[in-house]
């Protein structure tokens, strides 16, 4: 069986994936009162802030694009972006719960001695790679609030971009109060990106791993097709399992991932144009940090999982498949059949999640930003 000491890493991850979940989906659980107000956290914050932000903006617009109108988009479509995110992945919360059931039988579901160690190595190794994005994801988003809420106190009234309602402008200390909570929904939704992002990418490492188990059991058994009769059984359920996983997997980010590319793409917009505005501000380049590697993660995904698969299409098709009987090589073939069809991410369906994808969306965002310059510019001159 596996090492125990893995076992035991697994054991203790699991209650973050479980509490990753929970907020991912807004499903506050039967957790202790502090965990539930945290799961609860993010949904109300957000909600308001979308209704503060709005009123601050009807408010404020004077017909320019300014700095501060930037940042109120990047804040409004966050929020659109947060609360779009979670109730969608809401209704898969039952299919990720499956999943991850799925993934576990991963660490103790061995037919033979060859795939025990195979699997030890590759599970430990895709183990330490989440464990690593999770703490450098942690402090990235941790220093980005932090900056970004600094940066709004030294901005002062400029940096305020919401509006409370029935509450006066000249109320004793409102700007204070206004920055406190501004601070305040900025936690949330790192707290919601950070605990939705390290629980999906968990499952997305987690399918790479059980390809690369798959992969390298073919590879070392390759020339052993004939000698080991429950090859053929062992590598066809295991490549059926990894492709219920993987379209697993996508139904349940599928919607998510199309509504990440849309708001991305404004988020994107707005900080370009505040860069442009502010080039030696530092905060425009952290959330431009923030924005493109949250969005860059779930098409690195794709884009691997994607190549892992037909990395195994190839293998299996190298193996000595003609030297079995013709029964044997009648269900190879059948299993041959359903490598050839490309197995990856996609937006709702109709957008392929890889690395193109993402390039495209921040030639968008790029275009749309030297447009509103231009824009600007030429009215600037007309007036």
């Amino acid at each position: 069986m596996f090492d125990h000491n893995h076992l035991e890493y697994y054991t203790k991850i699991e209650s973050k994936l479980q509490f990753g979940i929970a907020i991912t989906t807004f499903y506050a659980t039967n957790e202790p009162l502090i965990y539930r107000l945290l799961i609860k956290f993010p949904i109300i914050s957000n909600m308001f802030c979308l209704l503060f932000s709005t009123l601050h903006i009807a408010n404020t617009f004077q017909g320019q694009f300014t700095g501060n109108l930037a940042m109120s988009i990047v804040f409004i479509t966050a929020c659109i972006q947060t609360l779009s995110k979670g109730f969608v992945m809401r209704h898969y919360r039952n299919n990720m719960l499956k999943l991850l059931d799925k993934v576990q039988s991963l660490y103790n579901n061995f037919e033979n001695k060859d795939i025990n160690c195979i699997a030890e190595k590759n599970l430990a190794k895709f183990s330490n790679i989440w464990a690593t994005y999770f703490k450098y994801a942690k402090t990235i988003l941790i220093l980005a609030t932090v900056i970004y809420s600094i940066g709004n106190v030294i901005k002062g009234k400029s940096g305020i971009l919401i509006q409370l309602p029935l509450i006066p402008i000249n109320f004793p200390y409102y700007n204070q109060i206004v920055l406190f909570i501004q601070f305040l929904i900025c936690t949330s939704m790192s707290v919601y990106s950070l605990n939705s992002d390290i629980s999906i990418a968990f499952f997305g490492f987690e399918i790479m791993a059980a390809s690369d188990i798959l992969y390298d059991y073919i590879s070392t058994n390759k020339d052993r097709i004939q000698e080991d009769p429950d090859f053929l059984k062992i590598i066809t359920i295991r490549y059926c399992e990894v492709v219920n996983n993987i379209k697993r997997f996508n139904d349940i980010i599928s919607l998510a991932n199309l509504v990440q590319f849309v708001t991305s793409a404004f988020l994107s917009f707005a900080i370009f144009f505040f860069i442009r505005l502010y080039p030696k501000n530092p905060v425009g380049y952290i959330i431009a940090s923030c924005i493109l590697f949250q969005l860059f993660i779930p098409c690195l995904f794709g884009e691997f999982i994607k190549i892992k698969m037909e990395r195994l299409s190839t293998t299996l098709y190298l193996t000595n498949w003609p030297d079995l009987n013709l029964k044997d090589q009648k269900s190879f073939v059948i299993v041959l059949g359903m490598t050839q069809k490309k197995y990856g991410l996609r937006a709702a369906g109709m957008y392929d999640v890889n690395i193109y994808t993402f390039i495209e969306i921040m030639k968008m965002a790029t275009s749309w930003c030297a447009f509103m310059f231009t824009l600007e510019a030429t009215i600037e001159k007309a007036g």
